[in-house]
C-alpha cells in the first residue's frame, strides 16, 4: 500500500525542506564511483572515532561483541534502552558499500532505540572498497543469521531488519539468502530507507542528469565496479529480480527527489504482490538520504518507523 505523504508529513514540513534543498542543490555532489574519496574518508573516520571522545547516548547502553565470519572478526555495536525490548532490530549502515561504519550512527539507533522500545544490533560489515561486493554480503548474511540465533539473549522472539541506502540492499540480500536455509518467522518486518535494489541501475538512476547530495553518473560507476564480478541482474546480487515469496511485512521510505527512488517504487510493487505486506512512503522534496538531514520530514519519517515497527510488533 502506498502511503498518502500528507497523511505523516504538513506542508510548513516540506516548505522547510525545499528551503534545504535551495543549499544543497549549490553544495558539490559526492561520487561514489571514485575510490581514493572512499580510502580517504574512511581513513579520517577511523581515526577521529580513536582520538575523539565518545558521546554518551541518554538512557542508552553501549556494548561491542565479535562475530566470527570467513577470516576475520566482525564488530557488532549493542545498544540497548532501560527496560525489557520488544525486539531485536539489526541495522546496515548506509554509504554506497564503500563507507561507513556502526559508531558513526549511534545517535541515530539510539533514538529508535528509545523510541521503538528495541534493542539494536549494526555490524561493521566488509567495506567493498575493493569491489568485493560478494564478500560484503556474505558478512550480512553472517549477521542476519548471528541475530536470529541469539534472539533470546534479547528477551525476545522477534527481529526486526532495517538498512539505509545501500545498507537496505545489503539487508534485503541476507533475508533472502536466510530464507534457503530457515523460515523467516521471527522476522517481524524489514525496513528500506532509500533503498537499492536493483544493481544493474534503476531507469530514474540511468536517466537522472543532476541531483542532490550524489552524483547520478558516478552512482552508476559505482554499480558497475561492484558487479564486475558476478551479473548485475541475478537475484543473488539484485533482491528486486527475486522471489521474494516467504518474506516478512515491509516498509519502504523513500525520497520524492532520489534518483534511486524506482528501486523503492518496483521492489515496493513486487513484495506487495508476492507476499501482501508491503508500504511505502515517498517523502515529497527528499533527497537521497533526506533521513539524515536536520529536517521535520526526517524527524516525521523517523517517528512513522518507529509506529509501524510497534504495529508489527503489536
Amino acid at each position: 500500500m502506498e502511503i498518502d505523504p500528507f497523511s505523516v508529513f504538513e506542508d510548513l514540513d516540506v516548505r522547510r525542506a525545499r528551503r534545504l534543498n535551495h543549499v544543497l542543490a549549490h553544495l558539490p555532489r559526492y561520487h561514489t564511483g571514485r575510490r581514493l574519496n572512499a580510502r580517504i574518508i574512511n581513513g579520517v573516520v577511523k581515526l577521529a572515532g580513536i582520538l575523539l571522545p565518545k558521546p554518551r547516548q541518554r538512557d542508552v547502553t553501549i556494548d561491542i561483541v565479535k562475530l566470527r565470519a570467513d577470516d576475520r572478526e566482525i564488530p557488532i555495536r549493542l545498544l540497548r534502552p532501560q527496560g525489557p525490548v520488544a525486539a531485536l532490530y539489526l541495522h546496515f549502515h548506509g554509504g554506497a558499500w564503500i563507507l561507513g561504519n556502526s559508531q558513526l550512527d549511534d545517535g541515530w539507533n539510539a533514538e529508535i532505540a528509545r523510541s521503538g522500545n528495541v534493542a539494536i544490533a549494526s555490524g561493521d560489515f566488509h567495506l567493498a572498497v575493493d569491489d568485493d561486493l560478494e564478500r560484503t554480503i556474505r558478512d550480512a548474511v553472517a549477521l542476519t543469521k548471528w541475530a536470529l540465533d541469539r534472539l533470546p539473549e534479547f528477551g525476545t522472539d522477534r527481529l526486526v531488519v532495517e538498512g539505509e541506502s545501500s545498507g537496505a540492499h545489503l539487508a534485503a540480500c541476507a533475508l533472502l539468502q536466510v530464507a534457503k536455509r530457515q523460515p523467516l518467522d521471527n522476522v517481524a518486518g524489514f525496513v528500506s530507507f532509500c533503498g537499492a535494489f536493483d544493481m544493474s541501475g534503476s531507469r530514474s538512476l540511468v536517466n537522472a542528469r543532476r541531483s542532490l547530495i550524489i552524483d547520478p553518473a558516478s552512482a552508476v560507476h559505482n554499480l558497475e565496479r561492484l558487479t564486475m564480478r558476478s551479473r548485475a541482474t541475478t537475484p543473488e546480487v539484485s533482491p528486486i529480480f527475486a522471489d521474494l515469496t516467504g518474506m516478512p511485512p515491509a516498509l519502504f521510505i523513500a525520497g520524492a527527489l532520489d534518483p534511486i527512488l524506482d528501486d523503492s517504487r518496483r521492489i515496493h510493487d513486487v513484495w506487495q504482490r508476492q507476499t501482501g505486506h508491503a508500504d511505502l512512503l515517498v517523502v515529497p522534496e527528499g533527497p537521497h538520504g533526506f533521513e539524515r538531514l536536520p529536517t521535520r520530514l526526517a524527524a516525521k519519517a523517523r517517528d512513522f518507523l518507529c509506529g509501524w515497527i510497534k504495529e508489527r510488533l503489536g
